[in-house]
């Protein structure tokens, strides 16, 4: 088993120092419960409401964050990931992004692939300024730790169950969610996850942004959903643990990381699925007009 927290902040927007410091608090008060692995939500570092300061506040990975969570993962032996805004190779050039980082220092990233441009419930420009701010990324990485081999998802790619899918089918043992999704999302969100575990017969973790950040106000309600239960051969259940939807904080579960391995026999959708599936909706995704 292995021991996770989902850590759930309200980010202080465009404030790092503030930030890290109290993402750090969270860190050593989880370590000191036994966490092997702490995940933050997207764009913790900075906060969604940065605006055109994300330009300045963005930065490179590896940077300067990473550079500060690798000597606490080091010092505590956890792995640490977390959302920040990062730097491309040329200026003005921003991703949506997260990275991890562990005992052995620094592992690797992802790039949201999927930006949200979509309005809100009160119309106008929507609560999401990804497609102002920031470049869709291309590849999701698989990266293999010493718990286990890792996917990650940024908000509006959990609604995409191709994503989820492609995760798996490079060899994923866990899907990790963030997002910093507004409250009016929580009834769309909550189902979602849980079905991205079924689906793939893998466990989730989902954490996100919680509280009120300018104007925005975030849900909370990270989670932790497994594989399935042998006995009941019930995929993308149960769910292990769940954050408040109000109040910063962690939420530690232990998740079994090769217990898909055991379900997959009783509910075999990898094995059932067809390559001419992916042909037939690459045909008609190809005759949108």
């Amino acid at each position: 088993m292995t021991k996770i927290s989902v850590a759930q902040i309200t980010p202080v927007t465009g404030e790092k120092e503030i930030n890290m410091k109290k993402m750090k608090e969270l860190i050593e008060k989880a370590a000191g419960q036994g966490v092997e692995l702490i995940v933050f939500p997207e764009l913790a570092l900075t906060g969604y409401n940065c605006g055109d300061h994300f330009f300045e506040v963005a930065e490179t990975i590896p940077g300067q964050s990473t550079d500060y969570f690798k000597e606490i993962a080091r010092t505590h032996n956890i792995y640490i990931i977390w959302g920040l805004p990062e730097k491309g190779n040329i200026p003005g050039l921003l991703y949506n992004s997260a990275a991890i980082v562990g005992p052995e220092g620094y592992l690797g990233r992802w790039r949201k692939n999927t930006l949200p441009g979509h309005a809100t419930d009160k119309g106008g420009a929507g609560a999401f300024p990804d497609r102002r701010f920031f470049k869709k990324g291309g590849d999701l990485a698989v990266i293999d730790t010493k718990l286990g081999k890792i996917g990650l998802l940024i908000c509006y790619d959990i609604f995409f169950p191709e994503l989820a899918r492609y995760l798996t089918l490079k060899g994923a043992d866990l899907i990790i969610g963030i997002s910093g999704s507004p409250s009016f999302e929580r009834d769309i969100f909550e189902p979602i996850v849980k079905a991205r575990a079924m689906e793939n017969v893998i466990p989730v973790v989902y954490t996100n942004l919680v509280g009120k950040e300018g104007d925005t106000e975030y849900w909370g309600g990270g989670c932790m959903i497994g594989a399935g239960d042998v006995n009941s051969k019930v995929p993308g259940s149960p769910e292990i643990c769940k954050a408040s939807y109000t109040e910063e904080g962690i939420t530690i579960g232990e998740v079994d990381l090769t217990h898909s391995q055991r379900v997959r026999p009783f509910f075999p959708v990898l094995r059932d699925i067809e390559t001419d599936m992916y042909h037939k909706l690459a045909k008609v995704h190809q005759n949108l007009t």
